[in-house]
């Protein structure tokens, strides 16, 4: 059987004065409120309060304005296609990256420098082991391109 819950009406706490509280926050929180008023002075010299004041008052405008520019086959292809690359280049290790790009950013200063290789001279430089890893994924790239058109 359901047993009854006691009230007791002493229990309850005092209410809240809420006129003293107000009063007594700025010595409570004057740091606080300094902080902030900081931070509002910087949003306004950097113009972000201006910018949300224009986005809030421009409302149902500016949405209706992004949705139609995002609603055309060329703006949902785009974002397939930014969401893809974001994919394969999170697919590639942070290092692998680095060394590929010390290595173009030397190759290019180096290549400036000098007279370019001779066709035979390039066709040399394939007996490298890692010169024909790197073909044969360019290779595989062109191939995958090919094959995508």
């Amino acid at each position: 059987m359901a047993q009854s819950i006691a009230y007791n009406a002493d229990a309850r706490s005092a209410p809240v004065n809420y006129s003293e509280r107000l009063h007594n926050a700025p010595r409570e929180h004057a740091e606080a409120i300094l902080s902030g008023y900081e931070l509002l002075q910087l949003l306004h010299d950097r113009g972000v309060l201006n910018l949300l004041r224009g986005l809030v008052g421009a409302g149902d405008e500016l949405i209706g304005t992004i949705s139609a520019a995002v609603d055309t086959p060329e703006s949902i292809r785009g974002i397939r296609n930014f969401l893809l690359l974001t994919k394969f280049f999170a697919g590639i290790p942070p290092e692998v990256l680095s060394s590929l790009v010390d290595i173009v950013s030397d190759g290019a200063k180096w290549e400036r420098a000098h007279k370019p290789p001779s066709l035979l001279h390039l066709f040399w430089r394939l007996r490298n082991e890692s010169s024909r890893h790197a073909t044969s994924l360019a290779l595989d790239l062109l191939e995958g391109l090919g094959k995508g058109l």
